[in-house]
């Protein structure tokens, strides 16, 4: 299926760290997907929904996870984020806590309140060789669409549990796909962790809810 044009493409700025290079394309490698619901928003009347913007807290909560994703080996070759300003707010703030530079953005409307069906539509356009990919979007879209990846006799129990619960704002998830980004589907992945990340405007710090 040929690829869709996306909306918007960007890099970002940001930080020090050296440029993220991909892995040569292996079908039978493992991948790394990572989920993210947008950090906590601000909540004004009459404001277009799209156009909500994070507050101080979810700045700091974003940038705690800039700092969490490279402790962790998990920085993406691609990040797929919703066109909504919160979603790009997050995504700045993770590159901005995490020292990041030169990641390739694609921003993509469709992901914007999409649902899970739609998510998985625009991460299967992934190319195959961005071995570790990031979507930033919404909820309900993001905590279903990874409950719908896991596979529930694979994943760890309590992170499953805990998703099957609810999904607050600035939390990640992390998961391993084996197999091409164009044949994800449902069952096909082990849920490793579920990841709040917490910071305030002095320090940046993180919570694992595995």
């Amino acid at each position: 299926m040929p690829q869709a044009e996306h909306q918007e493409e960007a890099r970002v700025e940001p930080g020090r760290e050296p440029p993220v290079e991909p892995a040569p394309e292996s079908a039978g490698e493992r991948r790394r997907l990572v989920l993210v619901r947008h950090a906590k928003t601000e909540q004004v009347p009459g404001k277009v929904d799209h156009d909500r913007e994070l507050l101080p807290r979810g700045v700091a909560d974003a940038r705690a996870g800039g700092a969490w994703i490279v402790e962790h080996g998990l920085v993406p070759h691609l990040v797929l984020c919703s066109t909504a300003t919160r979603a790009q707010q997050t995504w700045q703030e993770v590159a901005e806590g995490g020292q990041l530079r030169d990641v390739e953005v694609w921003n993509d409307r469709r992901i914007y309140n999409a649902h899970p069906e739609e998510i998985l539509e625009v991460i299967r356009e992934a190319p195959g060789d961005r071995r570790t990919v990031m979507v930033v979007g919404h909820a309900p879209g993001i905590p279903s669409l990874g409950v719908g990846l896991a596979d529930p006799r694979a994943s760890e129990a309590t992170a499953l549990a805990t998703l099957q619960e609810g999904m607050p704002t600035g939390v990640g998830l992390e998961l391993e796909v084996t197999g091409p980004w164009s044949e994800l589907a449902a069952g096909a992945a082990r849920l490793v962790g579920m990841h709040r990340w917490r910071g305030t405007e002095q320090s940046q710090e993180t919570e694992d809810a595995r």
